[in-house]
């Protein structure tokens, strides 16, 4: 079936859900031997690795375990002290071990990449340290980021390294409170969320798979393909530093360029480079699409908007606020802004920032 993902083909940060222990188990046995099977480098980074029972009951379900394990196509990593120092804020042990990646990858010329099934941030998260966990999930997306750089430079010399990180998450927890409080956070730390089944769930899913138009790329695009064949250009009017983050994330799905500024001011300051850049090149582009935030600090946002409208009437501008979208309208449509094309009320998940995005875009194409 098309929504189920096959994580031989391209580069993952997985979540993970599942329903319970057991399920957890069956699932990241199921995905190690089918990493073994494309004869990837497979890790199985767990908080139980520590317990010798455990591993004596995953043994056997683990395709020739002995044998992967003395041919080093198998590592079994003991979270149990990553998840300690995780506790204390210190991601040392977890920096380290990235460093040792590395070079076993070296070792195996990185050919046929490398699935790594990690748990830590499930026990921190289930345990409620939230914080903690968001902290270990965003270090794993740096190195999902990361990767795909690597991979783009790889690419050019038709070597395919694929990383594949999936990060188990107990779905019945993230219905219930204080849990399901941390839930959209967690989500945005994830390239794809899937059940242990390997379908996508599309409610958390990345815009590409939302739309169901294309196969995901091998690159660190995550978008459809009418997406992919334009250039983008977001600028991004944001004075909260966290959801400046969300640039990452951005990039990590194939947007070409993401300006941040955290005023009107410098808003529009970049508008007018943008301008003064397209007139040397002979271009009239700009901004593929601006988004403006209802509460920047210096300048209001309708304010900054009307400018906006007033030298680029045709302007594309996504709106996001925590106040509710109807008032937001209001606004919008006392100056008469016309080309407003959406309103994301916080909090909001990029993935949902991005099908907006690629939606506009494509509809701007076509008219």
């Amino acid at each position: 079936m098309s929504n189920v993902i096959n994580l031989s083909s391209c580069s993952h940060h997985v979540m993970l859900l599942y329903n319970d222990y057991s399920d957890r188990e069956l699932a990241s046995i199921k995905y190690i031997n089918q990493g073994l099977q494309e004869k990837q480098l497979c890790i199985y980074a767990s908080v139980d690795a520590y317990n010798t029972s455990h591993l004596s009951k995953i043994s056997w379900q683990i395709k020739d375990y002995e044998e992967n394990i003395i041919k080093r196509n198998l590592i079994i990593l003991n979270l149990k002290p990553f998840y300690d120092s995780a506790l204390a804020g210190d991601l040392t042990p977890f920096n380290e071990f990235y460093i040792q990646l590395q070079q076993e990858l070296k070792h195996r010329d990185g050919k046929n990449g490398v699935l790594i099934v990690a748990d830590c941030a499930d026990n921190l998260f289930s345990d409620k340290n939230f914080d903690q966990c968001n902290i270990v999930e965003n270090w794993w997306q740096d190195v999902y980021i990361k990767w795909l750089q690597q991979q783009e430079k790889t690419r050019a010399q038709n070597q395919n390294h694929i990383i594949n990180i999936i990060c188990p998450h107990s779905g019945s927890l993230l219905s219930k409170h204080p849990f399901d409080q941390h839930k959209h956070q967690l989500s945005h730390n994830h390239s794809i969320i899937i059940d242990t089944a390997g379908y996508l769930l599309t409610q958390y899913a990345t815009a590409a798979y939302k739309e169901k138009k294309v196969q995901v790329a091998q690159s660190s695009s995550r978008v459809s393909s009418s997406i992919e064949e334009l250039p983008i250009r977001v600028l991004v009017a944001e004075p909260d530093p966290d959801l400046q983050g969300g640039s990452i994330w951005l990039r990590s799905m194939g947007f070409k360029e993401i300006v941040i500024t955290n005023g009107g001011k410098k808003c529009l300051d970049e508008i007018l480079k943008s301008a003064d850049v397209d007139k040397d090149k002979d271009k009239t582009d700009g901004f593929d699409i601006i988004i403006l935030d209802t509460h920047l600090k210096d300048i209001p946002c309708i304010q900054v908007a009307k400018e906006i409208a007033n030298t680029r009437p045709d302007q594309q501008i996504i709106f996001t606020s925590t106040l509710p979208s109807d008032i937001i309208r209001q606004d919008i449509d006392s100056i008469g802004i016309k080309n407003n094309k959406g309103i994301l009320t916080k909090p909001f998940r990029f993935s949902d920032l991005s099908s907006l995005i690629g939606k506009n875009i494509r509809n701007n194409k076509v008219g």
